[in-house]
Order: C-alpha cells, then structure tokens, then sequence
C-alpha cells in the first residue's frame, strides 16, 4: 500500500486497481442517493430541518449537489481528494442525523446500527482516497504534464 510518501506517480500497479476500484465502487451509492433525492425532492426537504417550505429546501439543494457532484468526481477521479473529504463530512452528518440507533423505536434498532456500521465503512474508504488521491486511473492523472505509462512500469 501506498505511504505519505509516494504519490500517484509511484504507485504499483496494485495500488492504482484498488484505488479505482474503491472510487468505482462508492460513487454509484451517492450518485444513486442524489438522483433519488431529485426525483423525491419535496419529500427530502421535509425530513430535513425546516421542512419543505424553510430550511430544509437549502440543505436538500445542498445535499444534491455535494451527492451529485463529488459522486461524478470521485467516479473519474477529478478533485478526488476533495470530493471524498467532503463526502466523509456530508457522510458523517447523514449518518448521526439518519441513523443514529441509539435513540431508534425498538423495531429499527437492528437496520439502523446495520446503516450505521455500513456508513462506517464508507467513512474508511473515503478517508483512503482522501489521503492517497485518486490513483493513476483517473482524469486528473492523464491531465498531469510528463511521461505517461502504465504504473511501476516506468
């Protein structure tokens, strides 16, 4: 695995398959979560803060486009880092705010500590790509100036 001190450049060829398989296959869950609050609008509003008359409006238009557009960067892998770091804070905040079993009616105890833990997952796979970028498959590595190849083939 890549340390804090290789780059992308560096990488093996491992390294750059696990990166893209990680962003391949988190992307689909927030670009699917965006698409469905769009096509749900008003009922997303009204499950937020402020309903669908206040508030709620601005952080479901909010969420649309923190779920839409980081889930397309991080899918070709373009301001990767970014898009996951502010997917793990946007992750975090659905998380305790939707899925906090601690305080659940009895019967949704077990599929909301299920949705929990699952976003814990999330959470560690974003926080990879945060910290070792988007691998060398990715848009923003064919944009880079220099010799391109396969990685640890150079």
């Amino acid at each position: 695995m890549p340390t804090s001190a290789r780059s992308v450049e560096t990488a093996s060829l491992p390294d750059a398959w696990v990166l893209l398989f990680a962003r391949v296959a988190i992307a689909p869950l927030f670009l699917y979560s965006g698409i469905g609050k769009v096509l749900a609008f008003s009922v997303t509003a009204g499950r937020l803060p402020g309903g669908a008359d206040g508030l709620g409006v601005v952080l479901a238009v909010g969420a649309v486009a923190v779920e839409l557009g980081c889930g397309t960067a991080l899918l070709l892998g373009l301001f990767a880092r970014q898009a996951a770091v502010v997917l793990l804070l946007f992750t975090i905040a659905a998380t305790l705010m939707f899925h906090n079993f601690w305080a659940a009616p009895e019967a949704q105890v077990v599929m909301q500590t299920i949705n929990f833990l699952k976003n814990l997952g999330l959470l560690g796979a974003l926080a990879l790509i945060g910290t070792y970028g988007p691998g060398t498959y990715a848009v923003q590595t064919a944009m880079r100036p220099g010799p391109k190849g396969a990685p640890g083939l150079s």
